[in-house]
């Protein structure tokens, strides 16, 4: 469970203070799939930051599982991120000098596994993903769709509870966005939390819930009816096949 009460968040610039967020109060049981929409400086992506445990909230209260972990120390946060959370960013993050398999492999190796494990948990991750001809592929050697994959990959292989997106599919072709959000979907029946930020309301409607921000307060939380979720999905038969090139191409 995500609990998220009365949590503000304010920063500092010089002798100015900023409000991103101004009293967010919500829940996000297991296993449900969130998507959070709202303008440039709404404050969804802050308030992604503090469910990820990447900051911390100005004031409010943060639960996770029931945990209070505002004010947890650095090394406490760090830990909480590793046990129990997946991050997928737009940007995908990847270390260009790794290779696929290595890349996925990189995060389980502060999760204190031994080096046979992380690399089996590594290889299924990806191939799961469809990623078997290209396990020692660099990022350079892979289609956008195909890097995004690479970091769905590195999140699933940690086997958290809950995983946090960052506009996932933004940097992507739509058959590669649809296909992505297909794996989001499966991920998601097999119970685990999803969390997306994104501006694409077809991409938002993939999901259970929608919650939009405008000036750092909810304005709406909304359930997506089971109709409006299957159109989004029948998207997916009607767009062209992404290509499998590099970056695209």
């Amino acid at each position: 469970m995500l609990d998220v009460s009365e949590v503000t968040k304010t920063y500092r610039l010089g002798r100015i203070q900023v409000p991103a967020l101004r009293g967010v109060t919500l829940g996000i049981r297991p296993g449900e799939m969130v998507a959070i929409m709202g303008p440039s400086g709404s404050g969804k992506s802050t308030l992604m930051n503090i469910l990820g445990c990447l900051d911390r909230p100005t004031g409010g209260a943060y639960r996770l599982d029931g945990e209070e972990v505002g004010k947890k120390s650095d090394r406490d946060l760090a830990a909480i991120r590793n046990r129990k959370i997946g991050f997928i960013f737009q940007s995908f993050n990847l270390l260009p000098q790794l290779t696929a398999l290595e890349n996925v492999e990189l995060p389980l190796i502060y999760r204190g596994l031994a080096s046979r494990e992380r690399r089996e948990r590594a290889e299924a991750a990806l191939v799961r993903l469809g990623l078997k001809e290209r396990l020692r592929h660099s990022p350079r050697e892979l289609s956008g769709g195909q890097q995004q994959r690479v970091a769905i990959a590195r999140a699933v292989a940690a086997r958290p509870e809950v995983i946090l997106a960052d506009e996932p599919t933004g940097n992507l072709d739509s058959r590669a966005g649809e296909e992505i959000l297909a794996v989001f979907q499966e991920l998601h029946g097999e119970g685990i939390t999803l969390v997306m930020v994104t501006h694409d309301l077809n991409v938002a409607r993939h999901c259970e819930r929608v919650l939009r921000l405008a000036d750092g307060h909810i304005v709406s939380d909304e359930r997506v009816r089971p109709e409006e979720r299957l159109l989004a999905r029948e998207v997916l038969a009607t767009l062209p096949a992404a290509e499998e090139g590099v970056n695209g191409q």
